[in-house]
């Protein structure tokens, strides 16, 4: 028998909503010897997952994280490759009705063995339309050259540094996704049969839906893909407008220095964001709408904005913005550039002058949630107001708190991001606006 070149690996298990069988895919895990840790990623479940698995919690070798909300099997994966201390990882679905100790580590021996660099678990599958009839076709056409049983298996154990370094999908476009990359970066790769294998059912939308963006992946990954976006979404903060020009309004209003007050209080958790909105919102009070959009007319915008905008006009696209920030500045903003769709909090107003109050309904839009969940539930009520489909929509982003809807969109484009993650979960990054008018062609 050959010898082991890894004594140990980590598994990672990614899980949203698998209550009824992640407890018995962990079980199974932790006979393996080789396994070191076992991260389980709980992908903000609202079933009974977190307290089946509590009995495993006083394991040395279970690692429990946890999101608050659900950001897709990709970033679950991504957090859980971050957190690995082994060089060799195997990613494992949640969702294994008969999986087994002796299954999980034939996928990892030949990569354990040093064999290969990149091992995936074939397997016989009783529901495996999706496969047949959509995407091995797909792939005979794409990539005449290469065969796999299960080109769509979760069940796969590579190497860490190469996990780390791709782009990991969104949600079922991951597992083909990782696929095609290994392919790409010439990674040995080789299936290991395993036997029948057991999946939740699902449903013909969730199949559809499977399909859908398992060959758009494809289809992208293959250098072939053509988009149309009908819609352009600007998120206006340091998109369009950079911080600077933000606080000379805020200057000028004589509002600076109580706002930045609230917002070190917000940052240090010493008031909630609802405190944070209704407080900011109090500084307005008495101010005349007339004198903020004066003022709103003279602050420079981001390089090459209004050309931009004007382009993607020009090309027929339909142009959204939305903000964290109040309406007293997004909608004269919003007016300079030429763009009629804005979703944003809005101030109550009264003979000209603001109450220093927010309205009712943007209280309920933006004011009830956290604000990233605010800035998602502005999709849903552009694409209803313009009558755009979400594969049709292009996002331009600079903020963290806009990854929610990043992941639900066409295509994303984080614009000079600072952060990490955003990076990591954008389709593209740019440095000058110009460059949003390359990608739509």
């Amino acid at each position: 028998m050959t010898s082991l070149v890894y004594d140990n690996f980590t598994v990672v298990i990614p899980a949203f909503n698998e209550g009824k069988t992640a407890a018995n895919v962990i079980s199974e895990v932790l006979k393996i010897k080789e396994v070191s840790e076992l991260i389980f990623v709980n992908d903000g479940s609202d079933d009974d997952t977190e307290k089946r698995i509590q009995k495993f919690l006083k394991n040395s070798r279970f690692i429990y994280l946890k999101h608050s909300r659900n950001k897709g099997k990709g970033l679950a994966l991504r957090s859980g490759i971050k957190k690995s201390k082994n060089e060799v990882i195997l990613l494992l679905d949640a969702d294994l009705k008969n999986i087994t100790a002796l299954k999980i580590r034939k996928i990892a021996l030949p990569v354990l063995r040093g064999e290969v660099d990149f091992s995936r678990g074939s397997f016989d599958l009783a529901r495996g339309r999706v496969t047949e009839i959509a995407v091995k076709p797909m792939m005979k056409i794409l990539f005449p050259d290469l065969y796999f049983n299960q080109p769509i298996s979760g069940q796969v154990c590579a190497k860490k540094q190469f996990l780390e370094s791709v782009n990991l999908e969104n949600r079922w476009g991951v597992d083909i996704g990782i696929l095609l990359d290994a392919i790409e970066a010439g990674q040995r790769i080789v299936e290991v049969n395993i036997g029948r294998l057991e999946h939740k059912a699902q449903t013909d939308q969730e199949k559809a839906e499977m399909a859908e963006q398992v060959m758009e992946t494809m289809i992208r990954k293959a250098g072939l893909i053509q988009r149309k976006y009908r819609l352009i979404i600007f998120v206006l903060d340091e998109t369009l407008i950079n911080p600077g020009s933000v606080k000379q309004i805020y200057e000028k209003l004589g509002i600076i220095l109580p706002l930045e007050k609230i917002q070190a209080l917000y940052e240090k958790k010493k008031i909630t964001y609802r405190e944070w909105m209704t407080k900011r919102a109090a500084l307005y009070l008495g101010l005349k709408k007339v004198a903020v959009e004066e003022f709103c007319q003279n602050v420079p915008l981001v390089q090459y904005a209004p050309e931009v905008i004007k382009a993607l006009q020009k090309r027929k696209c339909q142009i959204a913005i939305i903000s964290s920030i109040f309406s007293s500045i997004v909608e004269p903003l919003a007016k300079r550039l030429g763009v009629d769709i804005v979703d944003c909090a809005f101030l109550e107003q009264k003979n000209g002058k603001f109450t220093g109050k927010i309205t009712p309904r943007s209280i309920e839009k933006w004011v009830d949630v956290d604000l990233d969940i605010a800035l998602s539930n502005t999709l849903p009520r552009i694409l209803a107001k313009t009558k755009v489909k979400p594969s049709e929509v292009l996002l331009i982003a600079n903020s963290p708190q806009c990854i929610d809807i990043m992941q639900k969109v066409g295509f994303s484009i984080a614009y000079r991001p600072k952060d990490k993650i955003l990076r990591e979960v954008a389709d593209k990054t740019i440095s000058i606006l110009p460059e949003i008018l390359a990608i739509i062609e």
